[in-house]
């Protein structure tokens, strides 16, 4: 296993074994705690902070007896933090990684009760002095995995881009490893930062970049071009590119949905409970994920079609 890529697995044996020892009472944020009153901090995922922000302050606004703190550390971090019995409610942009759900499963220790918020989506972005619009996921592997360069494809660029991405502790760089290069790490040499903030930063003033990161960061952006994915479906079907839209995360017609997840530690009606669920599905909250330009978990959502 590449070295800094994962946890190492002796590290998250003990945390593992700590999160199946029995609590020794209970810590003075949950004291006198009742689901609507007392407080709880978050650990969020940093490249989805900025859109928990408000929904974050209307639950403090609605109810007042109850802080919630919102920390903001890598979705590696989060999770880690999360086995170890330290946080009681963590929000991320994924899934268990492979090597957090193998040792779950090897001591016995149950999945989280976990409250789906939002599906956001992993998202190429360039700046404008690269003259993309389209790629296909095939042509995404061979480059990441080093076998070509962007110019083997598109002999018309002057250069080669640079790529940009969070750094591997983030969500961003997991679904990059899971989805786009199925579980492999990649060989192309990539820029790595320390945040998403630092990610657009980077492209929107750098020429001849490309950004990694999710729609949600970047759907309204106009000092930057989102690159269409074209994709073969699970049924061998040919996808040709769309426009990098919710709209077609919600149709499938996207290749890298990404899933935003709540987890709690203790599966009790408590505070942290509270704020879960509200951040599922209140409807302001829902349309608030909306209008960010992803996709509300717990919402009817009607297309319609463009005459």
């Amino acid at each position: 296993m590449p070295k800094g890529k994962f946890v190492p697995l002796l590290y998250l044996l003990t945390l593992l074994l700590c999160a199946c020892a029995p609590r020794q009472g209970a810590v003075p944020e949950e004291a006198e705690e009742s689901p609507t009153r007392g407080s709880v901090t978050v650990l969020c995922d940093e490249a989805i902070a900025s859109l928990l922000q408000e929904p974050i302050g209307r639950f403090d606004t609605l109810y007042p007896d109850a802080y919630v703190r919102l920390e903001v550390t890598s979705a590696r971090e989060a999770m880690r933090q999360l086995l170890a019995r330290n946080a009681r409610l963590i929000i991320i942009a994924r899934d268990y990684l492979p090597d957090e759900d193998s040792l779950m499963r090897a001591y016995g220790v149950p999945p989280h009760t976990r409250v789906q918020l939002a599906e956001d989506a992993l998202v190429f972005f360039a700046h404008p002095s690269v003259p993309l619009d389209t790629l296909n996921v095939a042509q995404l592997r061979a480059l990441l995995s080093g076998s070509h360069h962007l110019r083997d494809f598109f002999p018309q660029l002057l250069r080669e881009p640079e790529l940009i991405c969070p750094s591997t502790p983030s969500s961003v760089y997991a679904h990059l490893v899971q989805q786009v290069l199925s579980g492999t790490f990649p060989k192309r040499r990539l820029r790595m930062v320390s945040s998403s903030d630092s990610v657009l930063q980077l492209v929107t003033t750098t020429p001849w970049t490309i950004g990694i990161g999710y729609l949600s960061h970047v759907a309204h952006r106009r000092d930057l071009r989102l690159l269409s994915l074209g994709y073969i479906d699970s049924a061998g079907v040919y996808v040709s590119p769309k426009p990098v839209h919710q709209s077609y995360v919600v149709m499938r017609k996207y290749p890298y949905v990404v899933p935003i997840y709540a987890y709690l530690r203790d599966d009790l009606r408590n505070l942290p409970w509270t704020v879960a669920t509200f951040l599922g599905t209140d409807t302001e909250v829902q349309r608030h994920f909306l209008q960010q330009g992803i996709v509300p978990a717990f919402a009817r959502i009607r297309l319609i079609p463009e005459e």
